[in-house]
């Protein structure tokens, strides 16, 4: 029930936002080429914000320097995403173990190509890619993990890939950071990692058949070091809320400690209004 309220919220806010900056880029094209004001179902809200006499000069900088800012925040998180997977990649590709990476991509019929082993001392499990996620493991966490654990933690690792997780935080990002005034995205953009990690956790209990495995192979990645920073989005197996998923898999009736954010959604409503009624 709570991954469905996730998933309808997620969609919600990426149609949203989508909408958003879709009228923020009609809005500023309307400007650039004087081309003629297009009707919207929010004409009502300009009609409003009119009657609230707010002085249309302070309205038209102010809604321009949100836009600017927007726009610029998306393109910023873009090209930082972008260089970041070409610096992550060529490092993939310096370290990758081709024997290893063969062996076990055979062994867990993982596609070529979706699936890489690098030689690196420290255990590293993560899903990398937008839109072709690959799964990428390091010689330091099978080293350290048992045949079951490892298997565990691949299964873990297909569920981020079937469900393309990685381009999912990839969005959220961008939407959170370039509309900071609307607080819901902020925290959906916190919390859907989170759910994202107990339906792969879940994934992996239910093709293992049972949780032990799992549960130990988080546990020693607990006692360990943190994993190295990586700059691109990515779904990691060790980064998110370790807590919280050893708790859910010793008890999956657990019900989770979200509290849902009814005071941010009444100020992302109220932003939301304001926004585009001013536009």
């Amino acid at each position: 029930m709570l991954e469905t309220r996730f998933k309808w919220l997620y969609a919600a806010s990426l149609a949203l936002s989508g909408a958003i900056l879709g009228q923020m880029l009609l809005y500023a094209l309307q400007q650039i080429f004087k081309w003629k004001s297009l009707f919207n179902i929010f004409d009502l809200c300009v009609i409003l914000f009119k009657d609230l006499h707010v002085p249309a000069p302070v309205a038209w900088h102010a809604v321009n320097a949100l836009i600017l800012y927007s726009f610029s925040a998306v393109l910023w998180i873009s090209a930082r995403h972008f260089l970041g997977s070409i610096k992550s990649m060529k490092l993939v590709e310096r370290y990758q173990d081709p024997h290893l990476t063969e062996q076990y991509r055979d062994k867990f019929q993982l596609a070529e190509g979706r699936f890489q082993i690098i030689s690196y001392k420290a255990p590293i499990a993560m899903t990398i890619g937008l839109w072709k996620p690959r799964m990428i493991l390091s010689s330091g966490l099978m080293d350290m993990l048992e045949p079951n654990e490892l298997h565990a933690v691949i299964e873990h690792e297909k569920c981020h890939m079937v469900h393309r997780d990685p381009l999912a935080i990839f969005l959220l990002s961008i939407i959170s950071k370039s509309m900071w005034y609307i607080p819901i995205f902020a925290w959906l953009a916190d919390k859907y990692p989170i759910m994202i990690e107990l339906r792969a956790d879940q994934y992996a209990i239910t093709q293992m058949k049972q949780s032990a495995h799992l549960g130990s192979a988080l546990l020693k990645l607990l006692k360990q070091s943190p994993t190295p920073h990586v700059s691109l989005s990515h779904a990691s197996f060790a980064e998110t809320s370790m807590n919280v998923r050893i708790m859910h898999i010793l008890d999956p009736q657990m019900k989770l400690p979200f509290k849902w954010p009814l005071i941010r959604l009444l100020i992302s409503l109220l932003t939301i209004i304001l926004l585009v009624g001013l536009i």
